[in-house]
């Protein structure tokens, strides 16, 4: 009897083992979706919402939407990307959850589901995954959810409503940036190069030249003696990153300064100025510390010399000039090292 009984309970465990087996490899076919089990609980109400915070291990994300329209990136101070932001409550809104994995809070650990702790030092990539909030302008919660880690076999992510203890698998993969400069609104020139006028640079190593010209359609020509017309070839590439350059990372002031050591000391200048008298200043350094990209500064002046419009063209001059020195004065961005070439004609 002890045998046959020994081997009973022994095949038991291997069926119930085979069971719960079973039961977990479920996660690693295709989740079942429910048509009515959307991560949000009911339609988004994208007026109603005021702010979006996104936190994971050593970095934030605080959105704010402004009164006048747009977002701003509060830690940076700094202009959203409006796309980027309609992108995600598109993706957030189309999301239908699939299988219930589990309600144990014991298990939440295993899908890096881990309530976030009040102190960022506690927080482990192994066990706590992306936080996501979305808010009112009243401050009351429109959605909390916690992202946690992709499936190990086959597509789809698990997710868990804060203040739950249910875990869900939804179908696909949800890739939520956490890093605030990966929100930001990257655009820094867009000058049509017809309205450049002329061209000066300036380096204290050489390669400096001055050039201009009378009128879209004429060529090139030197404004020095001392310096000579750089290859047409150059002057047009150059003039074509003016007219869509932006920037990979923007550096507050504090962090600039750290980044020192390994950033070289000598700055090229490089003066756009365009027909109807606008003038943008940009300061480049070499960024040897970052692949040799480049740290560049910038502003906007207004020639008096060739303002040559009513008072009205220059009032508004006035206006485009103040709003386009609120946003990059005192700010440093860092742009590729190929764009930096372009721009100082080494390439």
């Amino acid at each position: 009897m002890f045998k046959p009984l020994l081997f009973t309970t022994f095949s038991l465990f291997i069926i119930g083992g085979g069971l719960i087996y079973y039961q977990d490899d479920n996660y690693f076919t295709k989740p079942q979706i429910s048509k009515d089990n959307r991560l949000f609980p009911e339609q988004l109400d994208t007026k109603a919402l005021n702010q979006i915070k996104i936190e994971s291990k050593g970095s934030s994300v605080n959105l704010m939407q402004l009164k006048g329209g747009g977002w701003k990136e509060q830690s940076l101070n700094y202009e959203a990307d409006p796309i980027s932001i309609q992108d995600l409550l598109l993706n957030l809104s189309q999301i239908r959850l699939g299988d219930l994995v589990t309600n144990n809070p014991d298990h939440h650990e295993r899908f890096q589901l881990l309530t976030p702790p009040e102190n960022k030092e506690d927080w482990s990539e192994d066990r706590h995954g992306i936080s996501v909030i979305l808010l009112r302008g009243d401050g009351t919660s429109i959605l909390s959810f916690l992202l946690g880690m992709n499936r190990t076999s086959g597509p789809g992510q698990y997710v868990r409503h804060k203040g739950s203890n249910k875990v869900f698998l939804i179908p696909e993969g949800l890739s939520i940036d956490s890093e605030a400069n990966d929100w930001l609104k990257k655009d820094l020139l867009a000058l049509e190069s017809n309205l450049v006028q002329s061209l000066v640079l300036k380096n204290e190593e050489g390669g400096s030249f001055s050039i201009n010209r009378d009128s879209a359609e004429t060529d090139w020509k030197s404004s020095s003696e001392k310096s000579d017309v750089p290859d047409s070839d150059k002057i047009t590439t150059l003039l074509n990153r003016l007219g869509k350059l932006s920037f990979s990372k923007l550096y507050i002031n504090d962090s600039v300064s750290q980044q020192a050591e390994g950033t070289d000391l000598i700055e090229t200048t490089l003066f756009v100025s365009l027909f109807d008298s606008r003038v943008y200043t940009l300061n480049l350094r070499n960024n040897i510390a970052s692949n040799e990209n480049y740290i560049l500064s910038m502003r906007m002046g207004i020639s008096l010399v060739a303002s040559g419009g009513s008072e009205a063209e220059d009032s508004k001059l006035r206006d485009e000039m103040e709003i386009y020195n609120q946003q990059v004065n005192g700010r440093f961005y860092e742009i590729s090292s190929w764009e930096g070439k372009e721009l100082l004609l080494s390439e």
